[in-house]
């Protein structure tokens, strides 16, 4: 069957974390520098489309192992060497010839980074969830990026693993991406979604990425990075902006890094687990 997608088909986690492993494969073998990595990979965490996703690897050579996608001719977009698929396919393909190393991560680093796309959403209604034809319990969705939002998903990474060591997390306004070593094969990240109070594991894994290194999340002063959140746009000179995604991650220091985006521009705050200032960019 011919595939229906876009490139304006919106991109799924999957998607982004696939892109991602991409993204890490190319650093790895030398397309990429290190800037170059970071950049795009915060740029595909909070991609919308997949035409946003094609776009962050269409000039990297595909994995030697992969032979799922062709090298692009001029004035084209990447093909597929599979006849079954056609040019509709070719975006989805961007993302799929990245399983071979996929992870979701997120830029959280100290030089220059422009930021994905801003969302800004609606807030969304409580819920009413039945208990058994008894008596309705109102539940207000959990938005990680709002007060309270961080605590939510601490709590439910306690619940799940007994613990809050993590390899890194990333908050956005809707859901939380976490990635945690495997208990049997701590040289391996796997990646788990918070969203709507449950936390699901997703089909991917990915190798440690050097020089990153597990931290525990309890040493998180979650007052302090909540206030932090909300002075960001103001801090980064953007005092219209709005925050697309927070980072946490020990790169050789413990640190959360804020994203901010506006019409203006796109400018983030990399802050101390309490709070303290690190740097704006």
């Amino acid at each position: 069957m011919v595939s229906r997608h876009t490139p304006r088909t919106r991109a799924r986690d999957i998607d982004r974390a696939l892109v991602c492993g991409r993204l890490d494969t190319a650093y790895a073998d030398g397309q990429l520098d290190f800037g170059e990595h970071r950049d795009r990979t915060a740029r595909a965490m909070s991609a919308k489309t997949l035409g946003e996703l094609a776009d962050l690897v269409r000039d990297l050579q595909p994995p030697e192992d992969s032979g799922d996608l062709a090298a692009p001719p001029p004035g084209r977009r990447p093909g597929l060497r599979r006849p079954g698929l056609r040019r509709a396919a070719a975006v989805t393909v961007a993302v799929a010839a990245a399983a071979a190393g996929a992870a979701v991560m997120l830029s959280d680093g100290d030089g220059p980074a422009p930021g994905p796309a801003a969302v800004r959403e609606q807030p969304a209604a409580p819920v009413a969830v039945p208990d058994d034809g008894v008596d309705p319990i109102v539940v207000t969705p959990v938005r990680p990026l709002e007060p309270g939002g961080f605590e939510a998903v601490l709590a439910a990474v306690r619940d799940r693993f007994g613990d809050t060591v993590v390899y890194r997390l990333v908050l956005r306004p809707e859901r939380a991406h976490i990635e945690r070593a495997l208990p049997d094969e701590p040289g391996r990240i796997a990646t788990y979604t918070y969203a709507g109070g449950a936390l699901r594991a997703q089909p991917v894994t990915v190798q440690r990425f050097p020089g990153y290194q597990d931290f525990d999340l309890g040493a998180v002063d979650a007052g302090a990075v909540t206030a932090r959140i909300a002075e960001a746009p103001a801090l980064v000179g953007l005092p219209g902006g709005t925050v697309s995604h927070v980072s946490f991650a020990h790169d050789g220091t413990p640190a959360v890094t804020i994203y901010v985006e506006s019409g203006d521009g796109t400018r983030y705050v990399k802050i101390l687990f309490d709070g303290g200032v690190l740097g704006v960019f």
